[in-house]
């Protein structure tokens, strides 16, 4: 497995990862536990060591699932999680409690990166408010680093604009054979600034 630096953090993560979105069972149907912890073990055993989950896979079920496994197989230290909160909770106040639910559900002492699932376009929450509590809940020990996800260039830039004492250390679009539009403006960015 290869390994590369999450961001400018030098926290190492797996190059692949593993997706927990299956686990949550409302999109892909019921899903045992069983088999959602040893498909853990087993991308564990394989040199996976990122694991992504989202608050809203199966309204916090994929990352109950995902803590519980983790806390069973006592790899805590071996891997690094993410997790995601949806843009309906950008607010300040609904930033600081949905991670402290995710963390809750985790069952973690702190969340390795957090990313901010899609943005709060349909909300007109001001880009600079999400930030800092993404930023305070750095400060507190909630989480350790920030991400975003599905954010264009210009609302990424944005994003990082708004922060004073931390940084954006990656973005995760949508990026395979078919679609490919990353490539164009997303990846060279990236590149440039060391985001991952």
């Amino acid at each position: 497995m290869e390994y590369i630096n999450l961001g400018k953090t030098g926290l190492r993560i797996s190059r692949i990862g593993l997706g927990a979105w299956q686990f949550g069972g409302d999109v892909w149907g019921p899903y045992e536990y069983g088999i959602a912890k040893e498909v853990i073990a087993k991308s564990v055993e394989l040199g996976i060591n990122f694991i992504d989950t989202a608050a809203v896979y199966g309204r916090g079920r994929s990352e109950e699932i995902v803590g519980r496994a983790i806390r069973e197989l006592g790899i805590r230290d071996h891997v690094v999680i993410a997790t995601k909160i949806p843009g309906d909770w950008h607010r300040y106040d609904d930033v600081l409690k949905a991670a402290r639910r995710s963390k809750e559900r985790l069952g973690v002492d702190v969340i390795d990166l957090l990313q901010l699932h899609w943005p709060a376009c349909w909300h007109n929450v001001p880009i600079c408010e999400t930030m800092r509590a993404m930023e305070r809940l750095v400060d507190d020990g909630v989480i350790r680093y920030i991400g975003v996800s599905n954010y264009p260039l210009q609302l990424l830039e944005a994003a990082r604009s708004c922060l004073k004492k931390t940084d954006i250390v990656s973005s995760q679009n949508r990026y395979n054979l078919i679609e490919r539009d990353a490539e164009k403006e997303l990846l060279p960015t990236y590149n440039v600034r060391g985001l991952h």
